[in-house]
């Protein structure tokens, strides 16, 4: 008895193409926006874990709140001329989100269980993606606190201007923070960033005063909202290469 043969039928090339389709989709891990991300975190872990240290943060924020009051309403006497008071806005806006973000960098990075949350879903730059942006809405609203209180003791500076120097002034700091973080990743390289923006910013303060207080002051409001449009894309943008950066051994 002669055996029948068996007969496979060949697909076709639109199948065949179909098929290759659904294996690559199944295989690649597709990456969430930035914003679904957060909101995913949010959603799982909840807001008492992203933000733990809720007491030490609530201190560092009534600190930092008193401290831009102080330095604001003395800096007319101490700079001489309201002019300067712009440039002094735009030097100290990042203190709130430095004192915040460096507090968190640093207890996360030192905390002994370090490795052990690296290795979890979400892992230790994830959760400082989290807070360094819940940083920057609250600086961004303190600052805008401290600026209300300094229009009312100073009759020439004017709200808006001192509000888009400010808010400009946060963006860029983070950027150059959020940078070095990513590309050097030591607290010694962090700090020396720190370090250059203070000093930098009373350079330009002191020695080239007038072109200094000149830009701040006459610059028309909508290349302020330009720029700061700018700053904020680059901030995002480096906020979400943050969450989805990679450890890797020995890099602290």
């Amino acid at each position: 008895m002669d055996k029948e043969k068996f007969h496979i039928p060949f697909p076709d090339e639109r199948t065949i193409q179909n098929q290759i389709k659904q294996i690559v989709a199944s295989g690649v891990k597709h990456n969430d926006s930035f914003l679904s991300y957060l909101k995913s975190m949010y959603r799982q872990i909840g807001i008492r874990q992203l933000i733990s240290e809720r007491s030490e943060l609530v201190f560092i924020l009534f600190i930092a709140v008193n401290l831009l009051s102080v330095l604001l309403i003395k800096s007319g006497t101490l700079l001489g001329e309201v002019e300067n008071l712009y440039a002094f806005i735009f030097l100290i806006s990042p203190v709130l989100f430095i004192a915040l973000s460096v507090y968190t960098y640093s207890n996360k990075i030192m905390n002994a269980t370090y490795e052990v949350e690296m290795t979890c879903k979400y892992n230790v730059y994830q959760v400082i993606a989290f807070r360094m942006l819940a940083f920057s809405i609250i600086a961004i609203l303190v600052n805008s606190l401290t600026i209300s209180i300094m229009v009312m003791a100073y009759n020439n500076v004017q709200f808006i201007r001192a509000f888009m120097i400010s808010t400009t002034g946060l963006f860029i700091f983070s950027i150059v923070f959020l940078y070095t973080l990513m590309k050097r990743r030591t607290t010694i390289v962090v700090a020396m960033t720190i370090f250059g923006w203070v000093m930098g910013n009373l350079l330009l303060i002191f020695k080239f005063n007038k072109l200094y207080s000149d830009i701040l002051v006459n610059m028309p409001l909508f290349v302020y909202a330009i720029v700061l449009f700018g700053c904020i894309c680059i901030y995002f943008n480096f906020l979400s290469k943050l969450i989805h950066f990679k450890h890797t051994e020995g890099a602290f």
